[in-house]
């Protein structure tokens, strides 16, 4: 074989089993020292938590061997075996790992450091010091103004602790990216999770034109209702019920005659009970996973939720971190972070070991919000949640218009995001967030208001670029289920009986394959064709 020749295979699958050795003892450590910190929130396990990632991260640091894979890489494009595969996921964590040591160890220790702070920040109104599942009571149930006013306000105070914080990580991550070629860390996140960034920007953009006119209506009626409902002349962000209006679910319910959001149907239902039933109904066994969850509030813990798969060896560590409650909200944050439990217990252990993951970020989001979206289903309600019919009327179209307002604010996170690593020095931040609020949300702006809003919602720091996601997810979930409802159940993919041909279908489709294909052919395998972001804007519509 002339000595310029293609790299032998074997060759290169032994250079990937020793990095997999390497690996996966510190890629272990890395999930656990996470759960410690979301878990505890101490100065120790934050300390814990950078070293665990700074050890991870060595592994891949090598440059001499990056650039091995980046030639490996260039050799075997546009081959489809599972070899190719793996020196594709390889090759992208080195490059996520590429840089220099101090600005990566400084980068680490920030993240922990801002982790920590959301973890034991607590909003505190009249004195009293309330997590976020208080601020989401009041915002919901109260009609005290003035109440209402301080705890929504009291909820973004976590911005002004870690606003610098965040503009630091943002100078570093371009710094990282700018040395790498790119232009800002927003460009080089997209190109590690295998996405064009054209391609991206011409999907948010069509969803905003699809979307200008419906969400338009729909606000001006949610507007018309909360002007009524709490006697005022104009509508603020604190008589919406989310912070962040990323949920609308309750005046959407009351606007419309839906029901009311349905949080008062879930009192006293045992959430865990119904998330099981329903995963038993697909033949997808989460006791396991429940057995080692965190899944009740206290002083400490991370105030949202995650799923976590601690390292890839079999049989596989997965938990999820909650703070659940008896509402529809948790009803829903279960159900979907247990969509990616299941989907993180069921790779197929004879994976190689970096094929042992979701096909993608928002492959695994799909499952998960197809999953979360069954607390809106009618026939789930009934027959899983023993809600009787007469309050589910409306439950859908209320879930289908849920969905409208989160592409909205979804929208709000991409263009900020955006705008953040063209200039993170930039002094009018607090304005840009703002603008993009009253352009995208419809949500006026308090007057005078200058404060760091936008650092108040945790993605900015410890999952940057991490949102469009979501949007792509909720694009494969309605073309997914479609798919399993009309070719493979004919019923509702989680009834009782056919439940379990679109569990199995779901593992070996979508679950087993794990990372051996990109996300794009791994939804046209899940689907049968490639995906079509129209089908997602056509269910929003009446």
């Amino acid at each position: 074989m002339p000595a310029n020749g293609p790299t032998p295979d074997h060759e290169i699958q032994t250079f990937i089993n020793e990095y997999a050795e390497l690996a996966a003892p510190r890629e272990e450590a890395l999930g656990k020292a996470y759960w410690n910190l979301a878990t505890t929130g101490t100065e120790e396990s934050q300390a814990a938590l950078v070293e665990a990632g700074l050890a991870y991260n060595e592994v891949f640091s090598d440059p001499d061997d990056f650039e091995t894979l980046r030639r490996w890489h260039g050799e075997r494009e546009g081959h489809g075996d599972a070899l190719t595969r793996q020196v594709t996921v390889l090759y992208k964590t080195f490059a996520a790992s590429q840089g220099d040591r101090e600005t990566l160890e400084r980068t680490q220790a920030l993240e922990a450091q801002a982790s920590s702070v959301y973890s034991n920040h607590r909003a505190e109104v009249d004195g009293e010091k309330i997590g976020s599942n208080r601020v989401r009571d009041i915002l919901r149930s109260s009609t005290d103004e003035a109440l209402r006013r301080k705890a929504w306000a009291s909820s973004k105070t976590v911005g002004r602790e870690v606003s610098e914080t965040v503009r630091e990580l943002a100078r570093l991550r371009n710094k990282i990216a700018q040395e790498q070629g790119y232009r800002d860390h927003h460009h080089r996140s997209l190109d590690l999770q295998e996405i064009d960034p054209g391609e991206l920007e011409g999907i948010m953009s069509a969803l905003k034109e699809a979307t200008d006119k419906p969400f338009g209506e729909l606000k001006a009626r949610v507007d018309e209702h909360l002007l009524k409902k709490f006697g005022v002349a104009e509508v603020m962000p604190w008589h919406l019920s989310d912070p962040f209006f990323q949920d609308a679910k309750l005046e959407i319910g009351e606007a419309f005659g839906y029901g009311g959001g349905l949080d008062g149907a879930f009192a006293g239902k045992d959430i865990e009970a119904l998330t099981k039933k329903t995963y038993d109904n697909l033949g997808l066994e989460v006791r396991g996973v429940m057995k080692v969850s965190d899944l009740y509030e206290r002083e400490g813990k991370d105030q949202h939720a995650f799923c976590l798969h601690v390292g890839r060896k079999p049989p596989y560590d997965v938990r999820v971190l909650a703070n659940v409650r008896d509402d529809h909200y948790w009803a829903d944050t279960m159900l979907h972070e247990f969509g990616h439990a299941v989907y993180d217990k069921h790779h197929d252990p004879f994976l190689p070991y970096f094929l042992r993951s979701v096909a993608h970020t928002n492959t695994t989001e799909a499952i998960a919000l197809m999953m979360g979206s069954l607390a809106d289903d009618p026939t789930w309600l009934t027959e899983i949640a023993g809600i009787p019919e007469g309050k589910t009327d409306g439950a859908w179209r209320m879930n289908r218009l849920d969905k409208l307002t989160f592409v909205r604010w979804a929208l709000v996170m991409y263009r900020f995001e955006q705008e953040l690593y063209r200039d993170p020095d930039r002094d009018d931040l607090n304005d840009v967030w703002w603008n993009l609020v009253e352009e995208l949300q419809l949500v006026k702006k308090p007057e005078g208001r200058d404060e760091p809003d936008w650092a108040a919602k945790i993605h900015v720091a410890t999952a940057p670029v991490y949102y469009h996601n979501y949007v792509l997810g909720e694009l494969i979930a309605t073309q997914l289920r479609a798919y399993i409802e009309s070719s493979v159940t004919h019923a509702p993919f989680f009834r009782e009986g056919p439940g379990e041909m679109a569990g199995r279908y779901l593992v070996e489709a979508v679950f087993g394959p794990g990372a051996r294909d990109s996300w794009r052919e791994a939804v046209e395998r899940a689907t049968g064709e490639p995906l079509k972001p129209e089908r997602f804007v056509a269910s929003l519509l009446p």
